[in-house]
């Protein structure tokens, strides 16, 4: 069966499909980058709803979600609509952050911001375009849990890693109606409750799809067997749900972050202990490298 899907396009026709993807996940990065000398030349605070964070951290976080989709899209049984979906999808996650972009420079918050027809237009535009692109990862998402050419440990990868992105999108949307909400009874649309950050569960889960692929490249660099890659990662999971969890809590019961309370402090205990023998069985394989290495040597 592995290769049997590949065959319908070919290698180039998988690598040309995905082009468009690989093209402005490149771009967005290198936006985000640029803007880090921006913010460095002319300064600025980091965090409220006019900062430079919003084009650096969506330029970069953007551009390396529509890598890391690129990057396994030849693992999915092909589909004629593929080359479509890519470019529905680069296009408007280009045009989002570019929205992001355009408000920052001319002075104005890119969210919740009504204070002009422009300001209004771009504001609906922005929700347009991320309804679209969350529309074509759920796409993505349900076909890569249907098939994935690619070794168990990676199959669970990408398919947490892509599990977590539709659990952050759907996030986002919430953090958008809530933001919507606060605003109209003349809250911080940034906030749930007395001082729950809503960004904060939709901060934890959105890079889940880079997370997981890379400790399944270094488990594999270690030289572990895949039956503890596939345990270690099942571990990375669930510290991960966990902390997500721990975030909701946080967020719905209207605290701040780290403001903790005994269900709080026990969710996040709970998500700790499940790294232990992640980074117990990581530091003992690099130890055994190491002492062969200088083995080695002698």
């Amino acid at each position: 069966m592995i290769g049997g899907p590949k065959s319908l396009y070919g290698k180039k026709g998988s690598s040309s499909t995905a082009q468009s993807m690989f093209v402005a996940g490149l771009l967005l990065v290198a936006s985000g980058v640029f803007h880090i000398f921006v913010w460095l030349l002319l300064g600025g605070d980091w965090d409220g709803s006019i900062s430079w964070r919003k084009p650096i951290l969506f330029g970069i976080s953007t551009g390396a979600t529509l890598l890391s989709v690129a990057w396994f899209l030849n693992k999915l049984r092909p589909a004629k609509w593929d080359i479509a979906l890519c470019r529905t999808l680069s296009i408007s996650l280009v045009l989002e952050v570019a929205l992001i972009t355009l408000q920052q420079w001319r002075g104005q918050a890119s969210h919740f911001n009504h204070n002009s027809a422009f300001d209004s237009f771009v504001e609906y535009s922005m929700t347009a375009l991320i309804v679209i692109a969350t529309l074509v990862l759920f796409q993505i998402t349900w076909r890569a849990f249907s098939y994935l050419d690619a070794e168990p440990d990676l199959q669970l990868a990408i398919r947490a890693g892509m599990a977590f992105l539709m659990l952050s999108c759907t996030i986002g949307f919430w953090v958008l109606l809530n933001g919507q909400y606060q605003q109209s009874v003349s809250r911080d649309p940034s906030t749930f409750g007395k001082a729950g950050v809503t960004k904060f569960p939709h901060g934890v889960a959105i890079h889940a799809i880079q997370l997981f692929p890379i400790l399944c490249w270094l488990f594999r660099k270690l030289g572990l067997s895949l039956t503890q890659r596939v345990r270690l990662l099942r571990f990375s999971i669930g510290a991960l749900a966990g902390l997500l969890t721990f975030s909701l809590v946080q967020t719905l019961l209207g605290k701040p972050r780290f403001e903790l309370d005994l269900t709080g402090a026990t969710i996040l205990a709970f998500s700790t202990l499940l790294l232990v023998p992640v980074i117990w069985t990581v530091f003992g394989a690099i130890l055994r490298l190491v002492t062969a290495g200088i083995s080695t040597t002698k």
